[in-house]
């Protein structure tokens, strides 16, 4: 993995530099700048070395006839099918790099080279002939890339940071993104918290041509699923197609391991990489913490699978002493997200930097096997449609009232509080409630100026485009199109990236999620009974405790550490003076939150964590400067411009 950048109009070289070394971090092995002769063209690069470490791979990459020239971040997987191939058509190459493979498989076959690739990736290809800019992000949105046009001018870059840091006037929060955040603790939209950046959306590629930028679709997955046709369940076929995404990511010139859980996921892969003897990793935390949330801790999980696969695992102990790291890790994740994953995964990859460079993981299978309870819980909502909805309503008035008492803790009881508020609703808005945290009219209430629009619109309109693809699958659709690239792959490339760790996702290979989406309902659920396709295909297979273990989350213990550890931090920060005068929240609204949480009545403590990471990231991004360059944008070598036209 690497970070590029690049400007495409009046090319300020100075602003190029400075862009390119804010995303050192993604690529501490080197970096060059590449500068058109002619003008109007500047592509920037910094290399993380996964494949052919050698300096042959040094990028910006330029054809030897000088007419394309690309940045690239991420993995072709088939490159060396490609490779092959392209060799067939007389192609000769210079280096062992994807990125070469991935040069000329644009250079021979044009935009069409996207449909042949298998990765991660988000690239952009600069055409000396045409003075055309073509870039493209991966079909699920693995990689990210952002962009804004400022005065004709096409500014793009792997983080929003880099562009941000160049264009001061986006430096600007964009209060239209406020709505959906605060509901989901993610942005879903385009449009990012900065004015004028925006980000390219999973499977759409751009171009840029006399200040004219055009964005298509070059994969849709919704038309991809209508177009395959509905499988037969098969465990010796799940089992072949996902052995062979795993083991096509497992090529890398530098160490490589798994994040290891202890859960089915991780573990699913650990099972099929196992010859290899991978290291593996997982986060530990202390007893105290984890007694607020509802999941078991992975440690004594993650040790099992470890035993009976024989990798080499080692644990990293997390405990609630982050409020220091709490704005680097904002920093690196560019946009506010108020999970508290990034935390996890920033502190995990920066101890796993110091043995690995690769790190495997199992995400990606709960979006396309309904691992989620969420999702177990909207359907369930279908056959229960016949129940009286007063049952509900007096069965969560007895919780509330329990609460009350010192014998129902609200640990216990705010996963069927949930569940009974929203069961009674049609399915996408049943669906909706069970995957957000704030209804609209309780944003209304919390902000103090009323947002004009719905903090829902983007993922309602996901499930309306697809309620023809049944049920199960628009669901699955939507939570593919949003809560997965918007939160988890997005978490998972900035911090793994802040540490210069490249992190793979076998389970969202496009053709194994094809596949997935091709199944039968009941091999993804069985009433409550998620991934339950997957359960089969590895039954005797996995250790028992692990197949019998409850779906957790990948996430530290959060309620714990505001309602105790963090707590102080918390009252302060949401009470200080600079968080009340920018006037955006009602303060009665918050003191109310703050006193819910402290007296454990209402489940609002995720609440309030998205408003503290909200004002860390106004804090970190406008408030004042960005931090200093930790690297000289001068040192940066020149790759020559070798076009005649």
């Amino acid at each position: 993995m690497c970070g590029i950048a690049g400007i495409i109009g009046q090319v300020d070289e100075r602003r190029l530099r400075e862009m390119t070394q804010r995303l050192y971090h993604r690529g501490p092995d080197g970096g060059a700048i590449w500068l058109a002769k002619a003008g109007g063209a500047g592509l920037g690069h910094r290399r993380l070395s996964i494949i052919d470490p050698t300096p042959s791979g040094t990028q910006p990459m330029v054809t030897r006839d000088g007419r394309y020239i690309l940045t690239y971040n991420g993995e072709i997987f088939n490159y060396r099918d490609l490779r092959e191939e392209l060799e067939k058509q007389g192609c000769r190459f210079a280096s062992d790099t994807d990125s070469e493979v991935l040069l000329y498989a644009y250079a021979y076959w044009g935009e069409a080279a996207l449909e042949l690739l298998n990765g991660q990736f988000a690239f952009a290809i600069w055409d000396n002939r045409e003075r055309k800019l073509f870039a493209a992000r991966d079909r699920l949105g693995i990689k990210p890339l952002y962009y804004a046009v400022h005065d004709t001018t096409l500014y793009f870059a792997s983080e929003a940071k880099a562009i941000a840091a160049v264009l001061p006037h986006t430096r600007q929060a964009n209060l239209d993104a406020l709505p959906a955040f605060l509901a989901f603790r993610w942005n879903p939209a385009r449009e990012t918290f900065f004015q004028g950046i925006d980000k390219l959306q999973p499977g759409e590629c751009l171009a840029f041509h006399d200040g004219e930028l055009r964005i298509r679709r070059y994969y849709d997955l919704a038309e991809r699923i209508r177009e395959t046709p509905q499988r037969q369940w098969s465990p010796e076929e799940c089992r072949e197609r996902l052995s062979a995404a795993a083991n096509s990511q497992l090529v890398s010139d530098v160490p490589l391991g798994l994040l290891l859980s202890g859960g089915l996921d991780s573990t699913i892969l650990l099972s099929e990489i196992a010859a290899t003897t991978p290291a593996t990793l997982t986060a530990a935390y202390p007893e105290k913490a984890t007694k607020e949330d509802v999941f078991d801790a992975d440690a004594s999980y993650a040790r099992l699978a470890a035993e009976r696969f024989g990798s080499r695992h080692s644990e990293i102990l997390l405990d609630s002493d982050i409020v220091d790291q709490i704005e680097t890790v904002v920093y690196h994740l560019d946009e506010p997200l108020a999970d508290a994953t990034p935390i996890t995964n920033y502190e995990v990859t920066r101890k796993a930097r110091e043995q690995l460079t690769v790190l495997l993981t199992g995400m990606g299978a709960d979006e396309i096997f309904a691992g989620y309870p969420r999702i177990a819980a909207a359907m369930a909502g279908e056959r229960l449609r016949t129940v009286p909805g007063w049952l509900f309503s007096l069965s969560a008035g007895l919780l509330r009232l329990g609460l009350r008492t010192p014998f129902l803790k609200l640990r216990d009881a705010r996963r069927w509080l949930l569940f009974f508020e929203h069961l009674k609703r049609a399915l996408p808005e049943r669906y909706l409630g069970y995957s957000s945290y704030l209804s609209d009219g309780e944003i209304r209430k919390l902000l103090v100026s009323s947002p004009g629009h719905s903090a829902y619109t983007f993922a309602e309109s996901l499930l309306d485009q697809s309620a023809d693809l049944g049920k199960l699958n628009s669901i699955l659709y939507t939570d593919a199109m949003t809560f997965l690239p918007c939160l988890n792959l997005e978490t998972m490339d900035k911090t793994s990236m802040a540490n210069s760790v490249e992190m793979r996702v076998p389970f969202l290979d496009h053709t194994f999620v094809e596949y997935a989406f091709s199944l039968p309902d009941d091999a993804k659920l069985q009433g409550r009974n998620t991934k339950t396709g997957l359960y089969e295909a590895y039954a005797g297979r996995l250790p028992e405790e692990i197949l019998q273990r409850s779906k957790t989350g990948y996430s530290p213990p959060l309620r714990g550490w505001v309602r105790n550890e963090l707590a102080g931090w918390v009252r302060d920060l949401l009470t200080s003076s600079t968080f009340r005068e920018r006037g955006l929240f009602d303060s009665t609204a918050v003191d109310t939150l703050l006193r819910e949480n402290e007296a454990e009545y209402r489940d609002v403590s995720l609440n309030i964590w998205t408003l503290c990471i909200f004002e860390v990231w106004q804090q970190v991004f406008i408030d004042g400067d960005l931090p200093e360059l930790q690297h000289n944008p001068e040192e940066l070598q020149t790759i020559p411009d070798t076009w005649n036209s």
